[in-house]
This record gives C-alpha cells, sequence and structure tokens, in this order.
C-alpha cells in the first residue's frame, strides 16, 4: 500500500542525548559526532573525522552554550562517558537539578541493562557501586531528588527498571528515617541495584509467564535470591549492608518470605525496607503481559493492610508519607477495584527544554513500519503492539519485535481515531532489547500532538483522575 507523505516531513533525525560540557573529559567525545541545539532541531558541529577538542569545548563554553548533543546510535560510548562523569555532573551548580537527575537515571538504566547481560563481572560490580554512590550525592544534596527521580521512573515492569527504582527508592527513604551516613546508604543502592540479579538464572518463560506460576515453577523462581548472591560473593565481598538487601528483599515478619523464612527480629531493618520498596514498584509498574496493575493509592493500602503481619509499621508509614508528600492519593481510590488499564502521570522534558504531561496507559494497537521503495513509500504488515505511554512529543510502544532506530511508523487505531487521534507518524528513536522476548520502543511524532487530545486519552481507557506524578 503506497501512501502520500510529503518526503519533508520524513527527515526526522534519531534522538539525541545531552553531554554537559564542562563535566566530562573532551577526550571521552573523540571519534564521535558532535550536534548543537537548535531551534528546530539539531545541527552538526563536529563530524567523526573531525578532531573536538578542548579549543571547541571551550570556545563553545565561552559563547554559553553548556551541552553538546551525540547520537543515540552512539549511546554506549555515551552512557560511559556518563557513568564516569556523574561525580562532576551530580557537583555542578550550573546544571539543573532535573537535567542532573534524568542523566543520573538513564545511565544507571544503562548500567542496569548491562548487568543483566550476563553474569555481572567484578567491573561491573564496581561500577554499580560507584552509581550508588553517585545517587547517594544526589539525594543528600537535592531535598527534592525523591520527587525528581520518581519523574524520571520508567513505570514499566522489567528486572532493568525495577533494579534502578529500588535503589533510588532505598536510598530516598532510609536518608527520610534519618540514615545520614553515605557509605551506608552507598551499599544500600548497591543492594538495590544487584538484589535481582539472580534472575539472571531464570528461564524466560518462568520469569515472564502470564498466569499463575505452578509450585515448581514458583519454588524455581524462589531459588533466584540465592543464585544471585551466591555469583556476586564468588565475584566479589560485599558489605553486610548490600547483603541484607539481595538476601531478604523477599522475606516478611510472619515467616511467609523467602527463601528463608525470616521471622521479625531475624529479619534486619534493612531487609523490612527494602521488601516493602520491592513490592511497591512491582506492584504499580506496566507489566506488559499482565492486564492488572495496581493503582499508587491500591498499593499502598495494601502494603499498610499487610502491616504489621507481614511488613514493618514504622518503616511502611514513613514510606507511605514520603510517597504521599509527592504524590497525593486520594483516600477514596484506596477502596476502588484496579481497572484493567490505568494512567501514571509524569513530566518529561525534550532536549529543546518545554516540558509535557507523560501518561502511562495500556492500549493494545496496530501499528504498520513504513519502507520506501523506488521512491514510493509502502506500508509494511500490521503488527500487534500495546502503547503505554503517550505525549505531546512522543509515543511509547511493548512489541516482541525489534525496530530500527529511525524507523518510519504508522499507527492506526479506532480508539485513537475517536478523540482526534488519526493516523499517527512517528520516527523510532529508541528501542530497548529487555531479552526476555519485549522489546520498549520510543518514537517521536512527525508532527506534536494538541495536548487537549492528549487529554481526551482519559474517555476512551477506563481510568480515573490522578495527581500530577501518580
Amino acid at each position: 500500500m503506497e501512501m502520500d507523505i510529503n518526503k519533508r516531513s520524513l527527515c526526522c533525525q534519531a534522538g539525541y542525548l545531552p553531554v554537559p560540557l564542562g563535566c566530562v573529559p573532551v577526550e571521552s567525545l573523540s571519534g564521535l559526532e558532535i550536534y548543537l541545539a537548535t531551534g528546530d532541531g539539531y545541527s552538526l558541529y563536529s563530524a567523526v573525522d573531525l578532531d573536538f577538542n578542548k579549543d571547541d569545548s571551550q570556545r563553545l563554553l565561552n559563547s554559553g552554550v553548556e551541552f553538546v548533543y551525540v547520537s543515540v546510535r552512539d549511546h554506549k560510548v555515551y552512557y560511559r562517558t556518563m557513568e564516569n562523569a556523574l561525580q562532576n555532573i551530580i557537583a555542578d551548580p550550573k546544571i539543573k537539578e532535573e537535567k542532573k537527575n534524568e542523566i543520573l537515571y538513564a545511565t544507571a538504566m544503562e548500567l542496569s541493562n548491562q548487568l543483566l547481560t550476563i553474569p555481572p563481572g567484578k567491573k561491573e560490580v564496581e561500577r554499580a557501586v560507584n552509581l550508588a554512590r553517585a545517587t547517594v550525592q544526589l539525594i543528600m544534596k537535592d531535598k527534592n531528588a525523591f520527587q525528581r527521580l520518581y519523574e524520571a521512573f520508567n513505570h514499566d515492569f522489567y528486572t532493568s527498571t525495577h533494579l534502578v527504582n529500588v535503589c533510588g527508592m532505598t536510598i530516598s527513604v532510609a536518608q527520610k528515617m534519618g540514615l545520614t551516613d553515605m557509605n551506608i546508604l552507598q551499599n544500600l543502592g548497591t543492594g538495590g541495584l544487584l538484589h535481582d540479579i539472580g534472575k539472571i538464572f531464570i528461564p524466560h518463560e518462568v520469569l515472564n509467564n502470564p498466569g499463575a506460576l505452578s509450585p515448581d515453577q514458583f519454588e524455581f523462581m524462589k531459588t533466584h535470591v540465592d543464585r544471585g548472591f551466591e555469583h556476586l560473593t564468588k565475584v566479589m565481598e560485599l558489605t553486610a549492608e548490600t547483603q541484607a538487601i539481595i538476601l531478604e528483599h523477599h522475606e516478611r515478619m510472619d515467616g511467609s518470605g523467602y527463601p528463608r523464612g525470616l521471622h521479625h527480629d531475624q529479619l534486619s531493618s534493612l531487609g523490612r525496607l527494602a521488601g516493602i520498596v520491592d513490592t511497591f514498584d512491582a506492584m504499580t509498574s506496566v507489566r506488559p503481559y499482565r492486564s492488572h496493575t495496581f493503582s499508587v493509592a491500591e498499593a499502598l493500602q495494601q502494603i499498610e493492610d499487610d502491616a504489621p503481619a507481614k511488613f514493618d509499621s514504622e518503616i511502611v508509614h514513613a514510606f507511605a508519607s514520603m510517597v504521599q508528600n509527592i504524590i497525593p492519593v486520594d483516600e477514596s481510590e484506596k477502596t476502588k477495584t484496579s481497572p484493567s488499564c490505568k494512567e501514571k502521570q509524569s513530566v518529561t522534558m525534550d532536549a529543546s527544554g518545554p516540558i509535557h504531561t507523560q501518561y502511562y496507559f495500556r492500549i493494545p494497537v496496530v501499528l504498520q513500519r513504513l519502507h520506501k521503495i523506488k521512491d514510493k513509500l509502502i506500508l509494511g504488515p500490521q503488527e500487534k503492539v500495546i502503547a503505554h505511554k503517550i505525549s505531546c512529543l512522543s509515543l511509547g510502544l511493548l512489541s516482541d519485535r525489534p525496530f530500527e532506530l529511525d524507523q518510519n511508523i504508522c499507527i492506526v487505531d479506532t480508539k485513537l481515531q475517536s478523540i482526534g487521534l488519526g493516523r499517527l507518524l512517528a520516527v523510532v528513536i529508541r528501542c530497548q532489547d529487555h531479552s526476555d522476548g519485549w522489546y520498549t520502543v520510543d518514537a517521536k511524532f512527525h508532527k506534536p500532538q494538541p495536548p487537549e487530545v492528549i487529554e481526551k486519552l482519559k474517555t476512551i481507557t477506563v481510568i480515573r483522575e490522578v495527581s500530577h506524578l501518580a
């Protein structure tokens, strides 16, 4: 099927990643294409065969340019550069706190995905320790860090996103409860980043079973705790705090948890904390293979109902109050049944700066890839995917097939058409392989969608009014 589309509209560039010039070693950008942000996109400043040097960097800084950009195609080099520069980035007063959180979270996500590719070695664990240290520094420095981190959170449930979310929340709650020792907080964060590493050793058909696990499957699933701990202790010596997070995040006060069925005083305070954070993030994250997701209010209610039998009441109270301070929870929501589709709302910023609201939900849609054949645009076969987040600028998809960067796609869905989102044309800017049969895909619209149309999502999905961050 041919499409009559303005060719110029298809010249969307792939995504770009910000590099704070004042914080990163210039030599780490060698061999990369360097771009500058313009009013309507990005322009090439330095090609691969040109030597971007200290003089170039200083010239840009002197002219007021704080960020240069690299293509997402160079993401591996980019994230190692950011990882090595995190301490400087967090300490730099010229960089906005929102941007620091954005860079930290994205860098942590990249490391988390690498940790789960193959069983991590000593170098990878040490990188997790360094990233946890940077997270602690950010949280200790900025009183609004938890709110900013929650805004940056990816609310899809994959092991990689779960590791990063648990790391940030564990440090934040511990600090709220009065723990100020940076070394201990760092050890907690390290445990958060590593607590589910044992899932590497669990087959995908068990890990991602859409239904209830059989008794044998559940018993095998429970072995991920010991499997991960045993691997990590062979790699390097773990601190007592890190061990507690890894070994006890599935233990419960009444002995109903695993792997050892610890009771009350046998369960450390850090293990109690990890169990609450781990449970909350798992309950409130959107899973591509499950239709049910808990709202923030419902998850807090369930955790409160399970205290003090399963969870420590004091920690539950501290955690709930911290969450409710940034996500006002309507008490009436706690008694409602969770819908099959839910909305999470957060704030996202595009590279040029404007802030846009982003909604998390769940709608099965059909898309077609666009291919250019002899100067004609051809629509490929229909593919079923799940649309799970949207803003005026972009759309997030969950797919069981990969997409190439710069792949143009067309989405036509009757539900979306009913609210004015007709033929949606977009270009893929990111595709993350989660190594479990699922891919998360981010696509940028060719033309921004009107905010009032995006708001109408509430009329086609079974959702409720939520707070600005819920």
